[in-house]
């Protein structure tokens, strides 16, 4: 038998920790692996935040291993999940919204329709709104998609016009824009990012740019570039060569986390860039 509480206060009395999440973390999580939630939740408690955890999909192991399993929540468990967290006072105190990996473009429109009512209501009961920073997470140049292509077009149309800002690689700017990659270069991806601003957002960090902005390319580094305030500008960081997943991440997590203790965007992204550099290096290290 399951015993259901009359109100949110009494079943308060039953949590061993009662106190509200300043993240609510939305992407994959895996069984076994350091990809999707499983990378950016530590990154998160490493901050001093306290965090929920909505998985979009849950995956035995990386897709990459011989043998893997899933199991694709629905969009209607999804957007019931998101009505109990509230209805809970769990998210009374949120700072963050930030959303990774969705399986399936329905996920964009129930997400993105939940933090528009949600959004609504705190604005007319007079409570601050949380951001909701959206890494969109579609693939990248050297695996391709990571779910139904579908699903780019999905986050365009019902997420980026409701997100404050937006973390996407060159790949996933490319299928957001609808444009060959081959072309994002130079002005002409200046011209692809600022389109995006035209959504709604505040700002947005395009991740992982080795060629693509300035006069030669960088062997040895890598860039993002970060639009906001009308204004753009690169930022370059030592390139630590590795083929581990998740960078992404563990990138937005740190990026979303010193935004949340106060961080203005810029200075966020050069604090995200370290910590994922020193994930990198733990991880090589075989420390992580």
């Amino acid at each position: 038998m399951i015993f259901v509480s009359a109100d949110a206060a009494g079943a308060h009395g039953l949590e061993l920790d009662t106190r509200t999440v300043d993240v609510l973390a939305i992407g994959s999580q895996l069984v076994h692996g350091s990809v999707g939630l499983n990378a950016a939740l530590p990154v998160y408690t490493a901050a001093g935040l306290r965090r929920a955890a909505l998985p979009t999909t849950i995956l035995s192991v990386l897709p990459h291993y011989p043998s893997m399993h899933r199991v694709d929540m629905s969009a209607a468990w999804l957007g019931d999940t998101l009505d109990d967290l509230a209805a809970s006072g769990a998210l009374d105190g949120l700072r963050v919204v930030a959303v990774g990996y969705l399986p399936v473009p329905e996920h964009a429109g129930v997400v993105a329709r939940w933090y528009d009512g949600w959004r609504a209501a705190r604005r007319a009961a007079g409570v601050d709104v949380p951001q909701l920073v959206l890494d969109p997470t579609l693939g990248d140049v050297e695996v391709g998609f990571y779910n139904d292509p579908a699903v780019g077009p999905a986050l365009r149309r019902d997420l980026l016009p409701v997100a404050t800002g937006a973390v996407p690689n060159l790949f996933e700017l490319a299928h957001l824009v609808d444009r060959p990659i081959e072309e994002l270069t130079g002005d002409a991806l200046l011209e692809a990012a600022a389109s995006l601003l035209d959504d709604g957002l505040d700002w947005l960090v395009v991740t992982g740019l080795r060629w693509q902005v300035g006069e030669r390319p960088d062997a040895d580094g890598i860039g993002e570039l970060v639009l906001v305030g009308g204004s753009a500008q690169l930022r370059r960081h030592e390139l630590l060569r590795s083929t581990a997943k998740g960078v992404g991440d563990v990138f937005t997590a740190a990026l979303c986390a010193r935004i949340v203790a106060g961080g203005h965007v810029v200075e966020a992204v050069d604090a995200a860039a370290a910590i994922t550099a020193d994930h990198i290096r733990r991880g090589a290290a075989g420390d992580s």
